[in-house]
């Protein structure tokens, strides 16, 4: 880090008032904390991070300077040497107005050599996590996951206490047989039954008889919850934005169940539910309008089954349920269990690789079928790809995906990109739909509601896995004059061309939906309420609600509805309490 680069830093860090995930710093006057390997581990078991000493939070991040700081230099890489593994990290001592900085890019340890912890404390006393602006003791779960990581895992392949042969479905079984005789005739041609669902670990033999594996339970049980009762899934839809608010008629929430069986019916059934809640929208399929649920079928299939069959079954985690939670703006399902192997959050999508703690399970589950003509999943490491694709396809914004270690969450916001007034907007600058791709149109959709973009924003955005392609789409849209290009190669931001025109005083080619984008026309009252209490400085949700007399709640739906029309931008993550909103 350079002197220009902390000077950066320091000013985001006096903007937001405090530190972050990445970002810590400590006055450090006295010598080195006691408190650092904390900071050190907890960076190491996230995303990384940067670690500052000399610089005194608690008086708007002056620079107050080490004292000596060869001696905490050596002190800290002392400490990085003392966790388990040992972190590498780059220490510098960096000299800002005659004053020694000392500076700490703690790099994030490899997903399968976690949790780093202090080694004379050993993993569950000694591990960190990074957590906004603070570090947190791993729980005993999540470490026990964090350990598991590190070793292939059998928990589908193990026995279940009890079940015998007559748990299984027979004609669920039968249709897994033929499937299996159809496509691996040559392996499986001259074997019994038995033998078959032997080899393919449906079952085991012990003593003599013929026990169900987890696995096979779950795949093809008359009822798997009778062993295991809390291998289902609950499904809560709530009246409001968020968890605990109350309906117009005082309700808590719509519908509040649980869904058990062998995992091809409780994925069916789940969807079946999910539908009773949902409502049916019009959505734009090249020049044509179709009907679509709110989350398409394909969407909601595949997240469902990636939370069953990718969730942790080690007898940790044998009390949790998968969980999916409806709301009026999002979709979320979570299991327990976060990601397993070296596969990282920010690859999903982007890459074929795939990474199971249960692979007994896939690979039955890979030749069970739904009874739709679909099997239940492909094991080809595509899904997560294919989902951004279809939500692309219909006009919705990418899903949001969270690991958390003890547990994984896919969210889905319920916000069409590409509506009717959209589509018009694309036809009155000269990009209709038969001028442009289907991505192209959700990115320009997204640049004109406050976003800019780069090639892997470009991708996140519109679930194009090839860079190369991203790069050429992007080009085309500068090549034909609706999106200006900032910088080069890796480092190129793209912004609809009246961004950059306004900067230049010429209002330039949208001159024709500039004013109509800002017209507040068509809102309920609440709505219009709200939008009079955006500026073009940013303001948290908290902020609007005070200014405008109004409960959170009321001001986080009239704000969805306003990003909806292209009147407000949100910045940070949806529902932070730090999330801050500007007009447009």
């Amino acid at each position: 880090m350079n002197a220009s680069e902390f000077e950066r830093v320091l000013a985001e860090l006096r903007r937001i008032g405090s530190d972050h995930a990445t970002c810590e710093v400590k006055k450090a006057q006295g010598g080195l904390p006691v408190t650092t390997w904390e900071t050190v581990s907890a960076f190491a078991n996230a995303q990384g991070g940067t670690l500052i000493l000399g610089v005194d939070e608690k008086h708007a991040f002056a620079v107050v300077g080490i004292h000596d700081p060869g001696a905490v230099e050596s002190q800290l890489g002392s400490v990085c040497s003392d966790m388990e593994p040992a972190v590498r990290a780059d220490i510098q001592t960096l000299v800002v107005d005659g004053k020694a900085v000392v500076i700490a890019e703690i790099p994030p340890i490899p997903r399968d050599q976690r949790p780093c912890h202090k080694r004379s404390l050993g993993p569950y006393a000694g591990s960190k996590l990074r957590v906004a602006d603070g570090d947190r003791r791993l729980s005993d779960y999540e470490v026990s996951v964090l350990l598991a990581n590190r070793s292939e895992q059998r928990h589908d392949l193990q026995t279940v206490d009890g079940a015998t042969l007559a748990d299984l479905d027979v004609k669920a079984l039968d249709g897994f047989l033929d499937r299996i005789r159809d496509t691996k005739g040559r392996v499986f041609a001259n074997l019994s039954t038995e033998e078959t669902l032997v080899m393919l670990n449906v079952v085991v033999r012990q003593d003599g008889e013929l026990i169900p594996t987890l696995a096979g339970l779950l795949a093809f049980g008359v009822y798997p919850q009778r062993f295991e009762p809390q291998l289902d899934i609950t499904i809560v839809a709530y009246p409001t934005t968020e968890a605990g608010g109350v309906g117009g008629l005082g309700e808590r929430f719509t519908e509040n169940r649980s869904v058990g069986g062998p995992i091809p019916l409780m994925v069916s059934e789940c969807i079946r539910v999910l539908k009773r809640n949902m409502r049916r929208r019009s959505i734009i399929s090249g020049l044509f309008r179709q009907d679509e649920w709110e989350y398409p079928e394909e969407v909601l299939r595949e997240v469902l089954v990636n939370a069953l069959v990718h969730r942790d079954y080690s007898e940790f985690a044998k009390g949790m349920q998968v969980q999916v939670e409806i709301y009026p703006d999002r979709l979320v399902v979570r299991n327990p269990g976060g990601l397993y192997g070296p596969v990282e959050i920010t690859a999903l999508g982007d890459t074929t690789i795939s990474s199971s703690r249960n692979r007994v399970l896939l690979k039955i589950l890979e030749d069970t079928p739904m009874g739709d003509g679909h099997m239940v999943c492909e094991n080809r490491g595509t899904g997560i790809a294919r989902m951004r694709r279809v939500m692309v396809e219909a006009g919705m914004e990418q899903p949001r995906f969270t690991d958390a270690i003890a547990t994984f969450q896919a969210e889905f916001p319920n916000h069409t990109i590409l509506d009717q007034e959209t589509i018009d907007w694309l036809g009155s600058i000269g990009a209709g739909a038969g001028a442009l791709t289907r991505t192209q149109m959700t990115a320009l959709a997204m640049m004109r509601n406050g976003a800019t973009m780069t090639n892997s924003g470009f991708r996140a955005a519109t679930g194009v896995q090839d860079s190369r392609v991203a790069q050429r789409e992007l080009k085309e849209l500068v090549d034909d004059g609706l999106i200006v290009q900032d910088g080069v190669r890796g480092g190129a931001v793209y912004r609809l061309r009246r961004e950059a025109d306004a900067r230049a005083g010429d209002a330039g080619l949208f001159d024709a939906v500039s004013a109509g984008e800002t017209e507040s026309e068509g809102l309920t009252a609440l709505q219009q309420q709200v939008y009079e209490t955006l500026t073009s400085e940013e303001k948290t949700s908290a902020a609007i609600a005070s200014e405008a007399g109004l409960e959170r709640q009321q001001v986080l739906g009239a704000l969805a509805a306003l990003r909806g029309k292209g009147l407000a931008v949100m910045s940070g993550k949806p529902r932070s309490k730090n999330a801050a909103w500007r007009r447009n």
